[in-house]
């Protein structure tokens, strides 16, 4: 399975459904001043990694469906377990996600939202700033350059952090060129979704030193985690990993415990 151009072909027949409201959506995200800054949440500085759970119903890595997941249970472990941001993975098919977690979780969180999806749109943008989201990610590899730097231009002027992800040397020259300020370097390919945590290390060394890293994708033990650190990024993003762990707060702690040589 090609999940990205799965995930490609779906949203274009979801756009279809939600341009008509595309009016009322605008409207009503340009009323939202109430962000919480997710990108200055998750940069604790140079010495340590901010750690991002994210929260999704399928894990398709590992072949397993929550569908029955209490949503406000999962949140409160990962809040528990010192979590700086909350991430949800909203694609229905791929990771049984919907706007309505969406806006379940921004309503309880103490902590910045980011709804985590693969963005097409302004509208779709528009949807996930009136569900409640405090950050988007944009996917470089999903759309040609121009049509993302119309996407980030908007979505930052709208007032939301933007994270641009990136899984190769071409896709970060490409947002480097529209100066982002906010990247997360997916180890896993978009395509097959099988992860290599030496894309991080590869990276981010053509990463200025301004600019907040995130790391996702094959993060599965504190040693991954260390690994990440001593490359230099900012903090992770766990997805599949923690649906692993009767207990994940305790790994996620030893993650927030790690500290730069």
């Amino acid at each position: 399975m090609d999940y990205l151009n799965s995930i490609l072909e779906r949203k274009r027949a979801d756009l279809k459904k939600i341009l008509p409201l595309e009016g009322k959506l605008r409207a009503s995200a340009i009323q939202r001043n109430d962000y919480a800054g997710f990108r200055t949440a998750v940069d604790l500085g140079e010495n340590r990694l901010s750690v991002v759970p994210e929260i999704a119903r399928v894990h398709p890595v590992l072949n397993i469906h929550e569908a029955d997941l209490d949503l406000r249970h999962q949140y409160g472990m990962f809040i528990q377990g010192g979590a700086q941001g909350i991430s949800i993975a909203v694609d229905p098919e791929v990771y049984g996600g919907s706007w309505d977690m969406v806006s379940t979780i921004s309503r309880i969180s103490t902590v910045p939202v980011m709804a985590r999806d693969v963005f097409i749109h302004p509208a779709m943008i528009c949807q996930a700033i009136v569900a409640g989201a405090d950050a988007v990610n944009l996917v470089a590899a999903a759309m040609p350059e121009k049509d993302l730097e119309a996407l980030y231009r908007m979505a930052t002027g709208l007032g939301l952090d933007v994270m641009m992800e990136v899984h190769t040397l071409e896709e970060l020259e490409t947002v480097m060129d529209l100066e982002a300020e906010f990247v997360c370097i997916n180890n896993a390919d978009p395509h097959t979704l099988q992860a290599n945590p030496a894309v991080t290390e590869k990276l981010v060394e053509e990463i200025p030193a301004s600019v907040t890293v995130l790391a996702a994708g094959g993060i599965r033990t504190v040693e991954d985690a260390r690994r990440m650190l001593d490359a230099g990024v900012n903090g992770v993003i766990l997805q599949e990993e923690l649906a692993r762990m009767n207990i994940p707060q305790d790994f996620m702690e030893a993650i927030l415990a790690l500290r730069a040589d």
